[in-house]
C-alpha cells in the first residue's frame, strides 16, 4: 500500500513540475518575445509546445514571433492553427490579419480583422479594426479600379453578371448649392436599399469614387448616357442608374432616375417620385420601389421589409450624414467627424450616422492610408490577453455594422507543421534540440 501511495505522490510530483516548466518555458519565451529576442522566444515556445501542443496561446505567441521575423508563412500556419482550437481566442486573427497585410493580402486582412471586430465591437481594438477595414477595402478597392483601367481593352460586357448595378451620383439641378451634398447622400442610400433585393449585385460608392478620382472626372458633373458602355466595363455593372433632384416649388423636391444599360447605352428603366422636402425618405423609399418595379424584379415581403426601414426622419440629419461621406471621400477625417457628430446630435437614433462618427473618429485622431508600416499603431492598442464577451448586444452591433461591408473573400485553410527549434534561455547559454512537431488541422 504504501509502495502504491509512494508511486502515486511521485507521479503528482512530477506532473506538477512537468506543468511548471510549461509555463516556465512559456513565460520565458514571452519575456524574449516582448524583449525582441524572437529566435530565443521561438524556441522556447516550441519546447512549451512539446508537452502543450493544442495551447492556443502558445501558437498564438509562436506565430506572432514570426510575424516579427517577417516569416509570413510560419506565422500563418501557427495563427491558423490557434484559431482552430480555440475560435474565441481573438489574438490570432488580429496576428493573422497583420500577417497577411503585411503580404498585401487585403481580402485576407479585412476577413481576420472582421472576425476580430465581430466578437468585440466596443472596444477600443475592436473601433481601431473597423477603421481599418474601411482603409484597406477602400484600398483593396482601388486596385481593382487601376487593373481594370489599364486592362481597360480587353474588358468586354460579356463578362459582366446581368443582375450588376451600379448607382451613379445625382445632379443637383435645384439651383441651391446647400443641397449638393445630397448627391453622394441619395447614391448611399439608395444602394443601401437596393442591396436588399437578393436578386440584384450593388456595387459599392466606393467602387464609383474611386474611378471618378482615377479618371480625374467631376463628382458633380451630369452623367452622359454615351459614357455608359466605359463606366460599365470599368467598373463591374451591366446597368448603371442615376439621375436628378429638383425643387419644382417651395419645399418640394422631386427626384428622377433612369437605369442606363451598357450593352446598348439606352435607358431601359426610369422613375420618379416627388413629396416635401421634410419627407425625403417618403420620397426616397417611394423611388426605389418604383426602380425595382421598372427593371420588373418581384420583391418578397421581407425585401419589402428591409427597404422600408427609414434610417432617420430628420432631413438635416440626413444632410448633414451627406456632407460627412463628401469630407471622408476627401480624407478630411475631422470635418467628416463633426458632420457625423451634428446629424447625431439632430437625431440620436440615427444608427448609421453614429456608426460612421464611431469609425471616423478613429481616423482623425490616428490617420490610416493602408501603409504597412501603420500595422504598429494598431499593436499599441493591443490586449495582453482576450476576454470572451457575454454582451449579445455587442456581438450583434458588431456583425450589424460589418454587414454593410461587401463580402470579397472566400475561406481558406492549410496544414501546419513547425520546424525543429533550440531552447535557449536567456540566462544561460545552453541549447537543447527539440523534435519535429506535427500537427494537422482538421476542415
Amino acid at each position: 500500500m504504501s509502495k502504491l501511495f509512494f508511486s502515486v505522490f511521485l507521479l503528482i510530483i512530477l506532473l506538477i513540475v512537468n506543468g511548471c516548466a510549461i509555463r516556465s518555458d512559456y513565460y520565458q519565451g514571452q519575456r524574449s518575445l516582448e524583449k525582441g529576442n524572437y529566435d530565443a522566444a521561438i524556441s522556447l515556445f516550441y519546447y512549451a509546445l512539446r508537452t502543450s501542443p493544442d495551447d492556443p496561446r502558445i501558437l498564438t505567441d509562436l506565430g506572432y514571433a514570426y510575424l516579427k521575423k517577417n516569416d509570413y508563412q510560419k506565422a500563418v500556419q501557427c495563427l491558423e492553427r490557434a484559431k482552430t482550437i480555440d475560435p474565441t481566442y481573438t489574438r490570432s486573427y488580429l496576428y493573422l490579419g497583420m500577417a497577411y497585410e503585411a503580404q498585401d493580402e487585403l481580402p485576407m486582412a479585412i476577413k481576420e480583422y472582421n472576425d476580430y471586430y465581430k466578437q468585440f465591437p466596443m472596444t477600443p481594438m475592436g473601433q481601431k479594426l473597423k477603421a481599418r477595414i474601411g482603409v484597406l477595402m477602400k484600398n483593396q478597392i482601388a486596385k481593382e479600379v487601376k487593373e481594370a483601367i489599364e486592362k481597360e481593352r480587353y474588358l468586354t460586357v460579356d463578362q459582366i453578371p446581368d443582375n450588376t448595378v451600379a448607382i451613379y451620383y445625382f445632379t443637383n439641378h435645384t439651383g441651391n448649392s446647400r443641397l449638393d451634398p445630397l448627391q453622394k447622400g441619395l447614391a448611399d442610400i439608395l444602394i443601401t436599399d437596393l442591396s436588399q433585393v437578393k436578386t440584384l449585385k450593388v456595387l459599392e460608392r466606393t467602387r464609383l469614387q474611386t474611378l471618378l478620382d482615377e479618371l480625374k472626372l467631376s463628382e458633380t458633373k451630369a452623367f452622359d448616357q454615351s459614357d455608359a458602355p466605359r463606366f460599365g466595363r470599368l467598373l463591374g455593372a451591366r446597368r448603371i442608374i442615376t439621375g436628378s433632384f429638383i425643387e419644382p416649388s417651395e419645399n418640394i423636391l422631386r427626384i428622377d432616375s433612369l437605369a442606363t444599360n451598357i450593352v446598348t447605352a439606352k435607358t431601359d428603366a426610369q422613375a420618379n417620385a416627388s413629396g416635401k422636402q421634410s419627407d425625403f425618405f417618403t420620397i426616397e423609399k417611394q423611388l426605389v420601389f418604383r426602380i425595382i418595379d421598372s427593371l420588373g424584379i418581384s420583391l418578397t415581403q421581407d425585401e419589402r421589409d428591409a427597404i422600408q426601414k427609414i434610417p432617420t426622419e430628420s432631413f438635416l440629419a440626413f444632410l448633414a450624414y451627406s456632407r460627412g461621406i463628401d469630407y471622408e471621400d476627401k480624407g478630411m477625417y475631422r470635418e467628416a467627424a463633426n458632420e457625423f457628430k451634428n446629424a447625431i446630435q439632430l437625431d440620436p437614433n440615427f444608427t448609421r450616422a453614429n456608426e460612421k462618427f464611431q469609425e471616423i473618429q478613429v481616423l482623425s485622431v490616428t490617420p490610416m492610408t493602408g501603409t504597412i508600416n501603420e500595422i504598429s499603431q494598431i499593436e499599441k492598442v493591443a490586449p495582453k490577453e482576450d476576454m470572451k464577451t457575454d454582451s449579445k448586444q455587442e456581438i450583434i452591433a458588431g456583425i450589424s455594422a460589418i454587414d454593410r461591408f461587401e463580402p470579397i473573400i472566400e475561406n481558406i485553410g492549410s496544414g501546419f507543421i513547425p520546424e525543429t527549434g533550440s531552447k535557449t534561455e536567456d540566462n544561460r547559454n545552453q541549447s537543447t534540440t527539440t523534435s519535429i512537431l506535427t500537427l494537422t488541422i482538421e476542415w
